[in-house]
């Protein structure tokens, strides 16, 4: 039977699965060769923090649920549609909400990563993971593309001079 801690895990998991496809999804639209390395260098590194994780869980004795990964790929391909519907290339509502949901995503890695580092200890196997190291990349994962969801929706919502009038 699956205990809570192992399922976390895996919901994680699910979510680093979903993160990966909507990262890959971004590259694939930028027109900026800047960008779309950027996005590519942070999907190595969010797949990089996905293998990681699958290791410590692997480790620690637990099970890596399949269910966790095909979770992960169908959400992000469903809600892939909505964000398609309105827009993934830069300029588009879909692509603000993109990056707000990546960043809403980076937030919740660098806080499992704080509280792995809080439970290390039971887990001798875990000897020689920097859990605060991967909370500080994550921070800088988060912090980066919050400054492109910022850019996003100052260039994309609209500001109040140009709601119409009645609103």
């Amino acid at each position: 039977m699956e205990n809570a801690f192992e399922h976390y895990l895996n919901d994680h998991l699910a979510g680093a699965t979903g993160a990966i496809l909507l990262i890959g999804d971004l590259a694939k639209r930028q027109e900026d060769d800047t960008e779309r390395l950027f996005f590519q260098n942070l999907q190595e590194e969010v797949s990089g923090d996905r293998d990681l994780l699958t290791a410590l869980i692997r480790r620690a004795g637990m099970e890596e649920k399949i269910i966790a990964k095909v979770t992960g790929d169908v959400g992000a391909r469903a809600g892939k549609l909505k964000l398609m519907w309105d827009g993934l290339e830069p300029g588009k509502l879909g692509y603000f909400e993109a990056l707000e949901i990546l960043a809403l995503g980076i937030q919740g890695k660098r806080l499992l990563w704080t509280v792995l580092g809080e439970v290390a200890s039971l887990y001798p196997e875990w000897t020689g993971v920097d859990f605060e190291a991967l909370a500080k990349s994550a921070k800088r994962q988060r912090d980066e593309v919050e400054q492109r969801r910022l850019n996003s929706g100052r260039a994309t919502l609209p500001s109040p001079e140009r709601l119409p009038v009645g609103s």
